[in-house]
């Protein structure tokens, strides 16, 4: 399907001119279609209220709203369109202060309909490469929101379940998949769900999954262990308070509940057992009842750590060819037969290596890794993998630490200018340019605080700021710094103040 015209705005008071470059210029040649052309800035200014174009193309002095007000309120607004200004030689200031709103081109008058179709050519092949690169950014992020729900569904329970997976290694392993929970402070839950029609477990268990509300509240349930009848799933404190864990779940598992009943009339129920105060005395105690129960001879769990680490090693000191012998040992050493045990190794190996993200194709490998249900493809796509990590080794990709020092400084500049907005890790990635996980470590490394703590930081300042300096009332000022449930935000600004919003402002008075 030929993709669509371009669209574009005219604004000029001079209703000759004005006229003239609707219909004299052949914009469809050139790849674009007028939208518009309107008389004056106010007119285009309220017309953007309610439509979208591509480019604006208007006169910079008129008689009621300027050209140069109109390219400042879609620079301040962040409105998409690209801006071109007709000046004169006269205009040379106006359009030396037009610089700062990022206009894009200039056309100096008399308009020569040569120069207007070199600009607008040269626009339609600049808007063509950013079409180009938001599809493949919306490919990206597809692939990797399927990756992500694979990783969750799948591979997560196998990862609680694994007795080589030491606590390092689970910490990394949800960080990868997008799940900012910390094993050590987090308290947890077994939650058992049953229901009484025929269907599969699987199916009841993505349904599940895909009918809870996303930031919801305070607790993330997670598959843990095989699936079946009855389902069992982890119940995790995103706040490490183990008091409100039974009633926050009870809360989110009722709503996803009413949506499963209404939508496709399934009616679940559920059992929480025993809760930890951290989900890791919960996985430490399940894995040393396996370790006991395990062969004494089998000492694999014992050795995988110190397999990981030379792992580690071969791959900084650069030694290709030992760490792709290493890979083949471990995989029949640690995988045996199964295609799960399998993937398990090479996540864990692969996914805790910020090199793997920083190139957009190891993100392709791992979903085909995520995918594969063959284990010779399986280990093809680990040497693919490997062989990936050798390139970048030798400068064919990746940033240098100037650039990611840009880059996390730009990160930072678009969260505190959207701090009001529901703010996602992979929003901020697709902004860089970069791989969401590749983004959280990079992150953590060049500001020594993770993603979600430093959103949590600007918005508690926000928050501050606006409870000393306005009468806003708490639930406004809750949704100016990003967040929808105030109790939520409550509990955040108390553990971060000290006190209350309310006490906080009558303190502040």
């Amino acid at each position: 399907m030929k993709d669509a015209a371009y669209r574009i705005l005219i604004v000029d008071d001079d209703e000759e001119v004005r006229n003239g470059l609707a219909e004299i210029v052949d914009w469809k040649s050139c790849g674009f279609q007028v939208a518009a052309a309107l008389k004056d800035g106010e007119e285009a200014i309220r017309y953007l209220q309610d439509a979208s174009v591509d480019v604006v193309l208007s006169d910079i002095r008129m008689t009621f709203v300027s050209g140069l007000h109109l390219a400042k309120h879609i620079y301040e607004r962040r409105i998409p369109a690209k801006v071109v200004l007709i000046s004169g030689y006269q205009e040379f200031e106006l359009a030396k202060e037009a610089l700062r709103y990022n206009v894009q081109e200039y056309l100096l008058k008399p308009t020569d309909l040569d120069e207007v179709y070199k600009v607008f050519r040269g626009l339609k092949e600049e808007l063509d490469r950013e079409r180009q690169d938001r599809n493949r950014m919306a490919m990206d992020r597809e692939m990797r929101e399927q990756m992500m729900r694979y990783l969750k569904e799948r591979y997560l329970p196998h990862l609680l379940l694994d007795p080589n997976a030491d606590e390092d290694t689970i910490v990394r392993q949800f960080e990868m998949i997008g799940l900012h929970i910390d094993p050590r402070t987090s308290a947890c839950g077994l939650v058992r769900v049953s229901w009484s029609s025929a269907s599969p477990a699987e199916t009841v268990q993505r349904a599940l999954l895909g009918g809870l509300t996303e930031n919801a509240s305070t607790v993330t349930l997670l598959p843990y262990g095989p699936v079946g009848r009855p389902l069992t799933m982890l119940a995790v404190g995103v706040d490490p308070e183990k008091g409100e864990l039974s009633e926050e779940t009870d809360r989110i598992l009722d709503q996803a509940s009413s949506r499963l009943r209404s939508l496709i009339g399934l009616t679940i129920e559920w059992q929480i057992e025993t809760v930890y105060d951290r989900l890791i005395d919960f996985l430490e105690e399940r894995r040393s009842s396996r370790l006991r129960t395990a062969t004494s001879a089998d000492d694999r769990p014992r050795r995988w750590k110190e397999d990981k680490r030379r792992w580690t090693e071969c791959l900084e000191a650069g030694r290709f060819e030992e760490a792709s012998r290493l890979l083949k040992q471990y995989i029949a050493t640690y995988g045996g037969e199964r295609i799960d045990d399998v993937k398990s190794i090479l996540i864990q190996l692969f996914g805790s290596l910020n090199a793997v993200y920083a190139a957009d194709s190891g993100g392709a490998r791992l979903m085909q890794l995520c995918k594969s249900e063959d284990l010779e493809e399986i280990g093809r796509i680990g040497e693919s993998l490997l062989q990936g990590l050798n390139r970048r080794d030798e400068g064919e990709a990746g940033l240098n630490a100037e650039s990611e020092r840009k880059v996390i400084s730009k990160a930072k500049q678009y969260i505190r200018e959207n701090i009001g907005k529901d703010l996602t890790l992979s929003d901020v990635a697709d902004f860089v340019y970069l791989n969401p996980v590749y983004l959280s470590r990079l992150f953590k490394l060049e500001t020594g605080s993770g993603f979600s703590d430093y959103v949590t930081e600007v918005r508690m300042l926000l928050a501050a700021q606006l409870l000393r300096d306005t009468n806003l009332k708490i639930y406004e000022i809750c949704e100016k710094a990003g967040y929808k449930d105030v109790r939520h935000f409550y509990k955040l600004f108390k553990r971060y103040a000290g006190l209350s919003p309310s006490e906080y402002r009558e303190r502040a008075d």
